[in-house]
């Protein structure tokens, strides 16, 4: 049939702004008990360009006419409850979003009986609850609720999808191979939208989709966390050496240096140092009274700001008999680099040197440097990656003693090992993002324009959080049309008039507003264009057939169907539509409930007939079914075909009605092209 392709390019949407949303798959209705029927769904492919708030069910026995049964949130199971053993009902879901509600989806029909019982060994129902949430500026975290049920199997993993912006569904992980309800998406952008929904998986297969839910990454740039493991040890009798671990989170910046605090006794906290302006995790405090008290504190730096202190430390400035202030510091995947303080008392003799020992179990140690000489820093190499390695540092004299070892020290070196003290990357300052690229201006409606543009290719390090529009009438000046339109790189302006129009965007970040982009202008003539195409309505599933226990598939296009009914006196199905414009409804008919036969058994050929006009119409035949494509004019309310027989069957001498019927259906015959 040519005239199905021809028409569905009207169907496309001729402008970008959000719409009313798909409608929804795989619509099922199952009974569960003899009152109970259990609805589930998928989510539609396309969501209109707005987020899914929820879903509408509609619902009606064979002979009634639809009733809206709920309205829910973003769910896609339901459960109607209340029913009446042994009736059928029909069911069909719509989708809604910001702009409105869809089309309805195709029909499910479910029968409840006294041997109604939920069924078992099936896929299981779909999981609830997702939720999206932004982590960072490249990564979004999901969890959901486990589904009401497993349908049997136990669920052995989820299928994720996502999409980006308002683009079409793929998977992110075909299976997780995992019960977990939760999942990290990493790698992302902070210029995209990013929706997902997510399937439960047993031993059966796979379950309707979750409900869909969105997340745009935003990276926010603060302080850094605070350091951890803050220790202070006594290094002689006037000095204290301190340690401490870089924080975990730096804030989207580079550590630049630390602050560091102090007390004595129980008095309060002085800065010691405002900033050490080095990544170095140590320090010597000298010239200490011996005896006294003295407590630390410290904050990490970065070019945002100053971080929560750390952990306090305490320590007594005393002499000391052992290496101190001993740090291990993985700075390379092979190598790790020891550093110490010399103990304060040497028993009058000089230090020639320092052994280091490996632990390798409680109590036992292998010596892996004989004597470091007088340095108080050593590099251990050729190492394993991974592997967590222990040390100690012990003193050598030159009478031939030897100090008691050190505190144990580990680090383990791992492929992301780097020297705290030659970052890869070098701090940089905040700045304002460069200007957005690409900015481009379309005609929507005479009254309205979409602006869009491609987002800096350099946004200054800090996340862009928004754009700046500005726009101007002809020769005038620039206002601003909205002073930030969120991380979105498109926007809709409406309620325009006849002129010209020039458009500049800036971003925005929480350093300012970037230089504005290159211009782009469109003229809006004052003469009505023509309209825009229509969009021809169209919908297709499943319809039970009144008077009968059967149900047809169907597709319409122009048209909307209201109802079928089997007349079993005339051989003949009697359709009810609604239609604007010239169509097409495609029904595929079982031969067991309507067929045309001749004599001698062979196929004749069915009489499609609207208000005594005969309907032309294609065929196509297997040995279960027929499927005619009818084509049909706007304003076509009602439709007949007719046939040699029609459920329940009778006897072949009623045929005498039909061929009585069918002359005058062509005394007027008029082939509708």
């Amino acid at each position: 049939m040519v005239l199905i392709p021809s028409l569905l390019f009207l169907i496309i949407p001729y402008a970008q702004a959000a719409t009313v949303p798909d409608p929804p798959t795989a619509l099922s209705a199952i009974p569960i008990s003899p009152t109970v029927v259990s609805l589930s769904w998928s989510t539609p492919q396309n969501n209109g360009g707005a987020a899914i708030t929820g879903y509408m069910i509609e619902f009606k026995t064979a002979t009634k006419s639809y009733t809206t049964l709920s309205t829910l949130g973003n769910v896609t199971k339901y459960n109607s409850t209340g029913l009446t053993t042994g009736t059928t009902y029909i069911y069909r879901v719509s989708t809604i979003n910001s702009v409105g509600t869809g089309n309805p989806s195709s029909e499910a029909v479910a029968t409840p009986t006294k041997t109604s019982a939920p069924p078992k060994n099936i896929p299981p129902s779909p999981p609830t609850g997702l939720t999206a949430t932004s982590y960072s500026g490249t990564q979004i975290n999901l969890s959901w609720n486990t589904p009401a049920s497993n349908g049997g199997p136990s669920v052995t993993g989820y299928k994720i999808q996502y999409s980006l912006d308002s683009g079409n569904l793929t998977n992110l992980v075909s299976n997780t191979g995992t019960a977990a309800t939760d999942y990290s998406h990493t790698g992302l952008s902070t210029v995209h939208t990013y929706t997902y929904k997510v399937f439960a998986i047993n031993s059966v297969g796979t379950s309707n989709s979750s409900n869909t839910a969105s997340a745009v990454p935003i990276q926010v740039s603060t302080a850094p966390y605070p350091p951890t493991g803050l220790t202070a040890n006594p290094a002689s009798k006037a000095s204290i050496s301190l340690s401490w671990t870089a924080p975990q989170n730096n804030g989207g910046y580079s550590i630049v240096g630390y602050k560091i605090e102090y007390k004595v006794g129980s008095g309060s906290y002085s800065v010691l140092v405002s900033n050490t302006a080095s990544t170095t995790t140590s320090y010597l405090h000298s010239g200490l009274t011996t005896g006294t008290t003295y407590t630390y504190r410290l904050s990490a730096i970065n070019s945002i700001g100053t971080s929560f202190p750390s952990n306090e430390a305490s320590a007594v400035p005393t002499k000391t008999y052992t290496p101190t202030g001993v740090t291990a510091v993985a700075v390379s995947p092979t190598q790790i680099d020891l550093s110490w303080i010399p103990p304060s008392e040497t028993y009058g003799q000089a230090i020639s040197g320092y052994r280091i020992d490996q632990k390798l179990a409680t109590s036992v140690f292998d010596k892996i440097v004989d004597n470091t000489g007088q340095t108080t820093s050593y590099s251990i190499k050729k190492l394993s990656t991974g592997k967590t390695y222990t040390f100690v540092v012990i003193a050598l004299f030159t009478g031939g003693v030897e100090s008691n070892p050190s505190q144990e020290v580990s680090a383990t070196p791992t492929s992301t090992s780097t020297s705290p003290t030659s970052p890869t990357t070098q701090p940089q300052s905040p700045a304002i993002p460069d200007p957005p690229t690409g900015l481009n201006v379309t005609k929507v409606s005479p009254s309205s324009v979409q602006l869009s543009w491609t987002a800096p290719l350099n946004n200054g390090k800090p996340s862009v959080t928004g754009y700046k529009i500005e726009s101007k009438v002809g020769s005038g000046s620039y206002s601003v049309l909205t002073a930030n339109t969120g991380v979105t790189t498109s926007y809709l302006h409406t309620g325009l008039i006849a002129g010209t129009f020039t458009y500049r965007v800036s971003a925005i970040n929480y350093a300012g507003t970037g230089n504005p982009s290159a211009e782009a202008s469109i003229t809006l003539a004052s003469n009505n264009p023509s309209p825009p195409p229509p969009v021809i309505e169209s919908s297709g599933g499943i319809l039970a057939v009144i008077n009968t226990d059967n149900s047809i598939s169907y597709n319409i296009i122009g048209g909307k169907i209201l109802g079928i009914s089997a007349d079993q006196t005339t051989f003949s199905l009697q359709i009810q539509l609604e239609s604007k414009s010239d169509g097409v409804l495609t029904l595929n008919l079982p031969r067991t409930l309507i067929d045309a036969k001749k004599a001698d058994g062979s196929d004749d050929v069915y009489v499609v007939s609207s208000s005594k006009q005969i309907l032309k119409f294609n065929e196509t035949k297997t040995s279960d079914a027929r499927t005619l494509a009818i084509s049909y004019p706007a304003g076509t309310n009602e439709m007949s075909i007719y046939g040699t027989h029609v459920v329940p069957e009778f006897p072949i001498s009623i045929l005498v009605l039909v061929i009585a019927l069918i002359p005058t259906i062509f005394f007027s015959r008029k082939i509708i092209r």
